[in-house]
């Protein structure tokens, strides 16, 4: 098999490995415990690695990911209002993670139950009939080749199994990974393609499969198995997917956010204001019950009570007007939240740049 050089420098205080630095710098920072490390070069070990087959070039910039991070704090409910003010950011990790890529068809044989209704003298009887068909499709996705603590565990788990456009995918470039000013860490796949498969690969099939079934079956069967038998026309490819990952920190706690290299998934924690949180739960459970209300006036109309429907008709409007008031008040709550943060962020970029 086909290699590849790789210089790692082992951290001397954490003992991660620093896959990718610059070589013309004389130092280099460890992404993991920011330990400052003098003359990198002399301290290089040479590795060799598999030769990847296919790499997927990163399409965001640093702005990019910065961007993401403060819409995903701006449109995520009951964050803090005051976010901006004590946020504190640490390193952005910039990997190229190896992941083996499963394409392929499938297809599905599945079976279920429809219930019928029938007339039988006058009378609306209902009776199950077995009905059964087959569903097929393609499949494309890349599981993961790495695991170790070289990477954040937050991290391994948002790219275990991943998709991303093919038109993004080219053939290996060295020179993407080894250009003068790179800042990428490249993680060695140390993971078996077979066990990927097994593990999680197979896995990935039956669910899509399962979306595919429902599909062809259609919401009126109930009681629904299936079978699926997939074919691998690519068994594993060893391809280099970016990924982009950061903690950052609030009132000294701290949180992730992490981004793939296309910039088409995110995944993030973020705190929480109880306050605003408590105060829109409590307009949910006034709607709720107004909503409780409103069914029970439904029902003393469709019973023409007489004394019942006036109480109803008078309840039910009062009910409905109370579900419109508090359904409002809670959009104005998150929104004003949200317009609070967004200005804020805006606050935010002017400061650091």
């Amino acid at each position: 098999m086909a290699t590849i050089e790789l210089q790692q420098v082992r951290c001397p205080n954490c003992g991660a490995n620093i896959s990718q630095f610059n070589r013309f710098k004389q130092t280099v920072e460890c992404p993991y415990c920011h330990t400052v490390l003098q003359n990198p070069a002399a301290m290089a070990v040479q590795r060799n690695m598999p030769t990847p087959e296919r790499i997927i070039p990163f399409q965001t910039q640093d702005y990019d990911f910065g961007q993401q991070l403060l819409k995903a704090l701006i449109k995520r409910n009951y964050v803090p209002r005051d976010i901006f003010d004590y946020m504190k950011t640490d390193n952005v990790m910039k990997a190229y993670l190896p992941m083996y890529l499963f394409e392929g068809v499938y297809q599905a044989n599945w079976n279920g139950k429809v219930t019928e209704r029938y007339q039988d003298n006058g009378e609306t009887k209902s009776r199950e009939r077995f009905v059964n068909g087959m569903a097929g499709g393609n499949f494309s996705f890349y599981c993961l080749a790495y695991e170790g603590n070289d990477i954040p565990p937050e991290l391994q788990d948002f790219a275990r199994v991943i998709t991303f456009n093919q038109n993004f995918t080219q053939g290996f470039d060295f020179s993407i990974l080894g250009a003068e000013n790179a800042d990428y860490i490249t993680m060695e796949a140390n993971t078996d393609k077979n066990a990927m498969w097994q593990r999680y690969g197979s896995q990935e099939v039956h669910r899509q499969a399962e979306e595919g079934v429902k599909d062809a079956a259609g919401s009126s069967v109930h009681d629904l198995n299936w079978s699926v038998f997939p074919q691998l026309m690519n068994q594993g490819q060893l391809v280099l997917v970016p990924f982009w990952f950061i903690y950052y920190f609030y009132r000294d706690t701290q949180y992730y956010f992490m981004m793939d290299g296309l910039g088409t998934r995110h995944n993030l924690t973020a705190p929480v204001d109880q306050g605003e949180k408590d105060e829109v739960n409590k307009y949910n459970w006034s709607m709720w019950l107004s909503l409780a209300v409103l069914l029970i006036g439904l029902i003393l109309l469709a019973a023409k009570v007489s004394i019942a429907s006036v109480v109803a008709a008078v309840g039910g409007i009062a009910s409905l007007a109370t579900i419109i008031f508090y359904f409002v008040r809670r959009s104005q709550i998150l929104k004003a939240s949200r317009s609070f943060r967004d200005q804020a962020a805006q606050r935010f970029m002017q400061q650091q740049q």
